[in-house]
């Protein structure tokens, strides 16, 4: 039988009047990869942010139920949170490398928490290094400031500065949407090697990259829990009609479109300024069809869309550089 490594017990968020969350109950398997679905504004980064509470750095937000990790409770007033956040570590979509050397960075966490042995901190950082492939592409340079390493290579130093805190948890949003196809395969690999040693929660847009990785899958829809369960099971039989419609790219392609743009060639933040002239372009209620090809506006444009008020329908890629972005203007 499974072991569980986090149980999520009648979770409901609601921030700015939108019930983000909606009494969501499900448990997280103990060392696999759990991938989070469905299409973007359906609440999965928030689900991410409730597991190491930064959900409280969100403004106007209210959030009820239970969180039990190791036996305790993260929502609980008496919970340690800085100790909960050493646990599970973070991997955001954008790489975000302390202005330090390389070595620093690895080395960062492990001092804010008290080792000061030199010959401790080496080894930790030639460890983690070592463990997500950045070792031997850097080991002559770890003085070197970090912000001189390729995006791909600073996406995985932050995965080797979160491991060098000794989590139980990686949780991953998005973690490859700013990066190349090669870097995103460096990636994956990375996370597939240590599924033996971490519970990993990875919040993906990209259908095909959850059937590579995932071993559990969750499926959200409009902040429900549509389907939840092992991946084989969910991707080649699943129980609910919208979860068949999200894996076959066909849950909107009934939908009116109403303005279509192709944006390909052009890169963030353009993308977003010229999606919203179209947008503006549009009635009330009216839908726009975006594609694009900049891998940061898979998450940068319908993270904007949603910020200004408008509803994201769908995020699906198309092909193996371009994707497509559907959009309801506002009411």
């Amino acid at each position: 039988m499974t072991e569980t490594q986090i149980s999520i017990q009648n979770l409901n968020v609601t921030y700015n009047g939108n019930h983000a969350l909606k009494n969501i109950s499900v448990e997280i398997p103990k060392k696999q990869i759990t991938a989070i679905i469905g299409p973007s504004g359906c609440g999965k980064s928030t689900m991410l942010k409730c597991m190491n509470r930064l959900i409280d750095m969100t403004d106007n937000v209210t959030f009820s139920g239970k969180i039990i990790i190791d036996n305790e409770d993260v929502f609980d007033k008496k919970t340690d949170i800085i100790n909960i956040r050493k646990k599970l570590g973070l991997l955001a979509q954008k790489p975000t490398p302390l202005p330090m050397s390389i070595y620093e960075n690895v080395a960062f966490g492990p001092r804010i928490h008290g080792v000061k042995k030199k010959l401790v901190l080496d080894e930790t950082v030639q460890k983690c290094l070592a463990i997500t492939g950045l070792w031997e592409e850097v080991k002559d340079r770890l003085n070197s400031p970090a912000s001189q390493l390729s995006i791909g290579q600073q996406q995985r130093l932050c995965l080797a500065r979160g491991l060098a805190v000794e989590p139980e948890i990686i949780l991953c949003d998005e973690p490859t949407s700013a990066l190349d196809p090669v870097s995103s395969q460096h990636i994956e690999q990375q996370l597939l090697k240590l599924r033996k040693d971490y519970t990993i929660v990875i919040v993906t847009h990209n259908i095909h990259q959850a059937m590579r990785l995932a071993d559990y899958v969750i499926h959200l829809y409009l902040g429900e829990l549509v389907e939840h369960g092992p991946a084989n099971d969910v991707f080649e039989n699943p129980k609910e009609e919208r979860t068949r419609a999200y894996i076959n790219g066909t849950m909107f392609s009934d939908l009116k479109i109403d303005k279509e743009v192709d944006l390909k060639g052009n890169i963030c933040p353009y993308n977003f300024v010229l999606a919203k002239q179209a947008l503006h372009e549009l009635s009330k209620g009216k839908v726009l069809k975006l594609v694009v090809d900049d891998p940061l506006a898979v998450t940068e444009v319908p993270r904007g869309m949603e910020a200004d008020g408008h509803k994201v329908m769908s995020v699906k890629q198309i092909n193996k550089t371009d994707w497509e972005v559907v959009i309801q203007k506002k009411e």
